[in-house]
């Protein structure tokens, strides 16, 4: 019986020592992520770009919860996560505010060789 305690107490230290394993998170890297998914809001992410910009706070919440719970690792690795899902947010909505103004200035520069072409017409006759 007295192996079995033993046996349970060490398997719960080697579970605690691991969930805390390696440095706790700083809380600037908590708020370098908290400034890297408004920067995706501010790109337009929270309409073309809204399950990337989804997954980031999911991921950001599970970090929090992992901070609070004193699981480093996890911590580290949400927090990873959700900056990586907020720069491709970002990244996203700018290249698709890119391809927007591109197919606009596309039509412009149609529309105007066209108007150049009727001038041209009009001059022949």
């Amino acid at each position: 019986m007295r192996k079995t305690i033993a046996s349970l107490c060490s398997v719960a230290a080697l579970t605690a020592g691991c969930a805390s394993s390696g440095p706790a998170v700083p809380s600037q890297q908590v708020t370098d992520t908290e400034v890297a998914i408004r920067a995706a809001e501010n790109a337009g992410a929270n309409e073309m770009a809204a399950d990337l910009l989804e997954r980031s706070r999911k991921a950001l919440a599970a970090a929090r919860q992992a901070i609070s719970r004193g699981d480093n690792d996890e911590s580290r690795r949400q927090i990873e996560e959700a900056k990586a899902f907020a720069a491709a947010a970002s990244a996203r909505a700018t290249a698709e505010k890119s391809r927007r103004q591109a197919a606009k200035l596309k039509q412009e520069a149609d529309e105007l060789e066209s108007r150049a072409k009727q001038i041209q017409e009009r001059v022949r006759q």
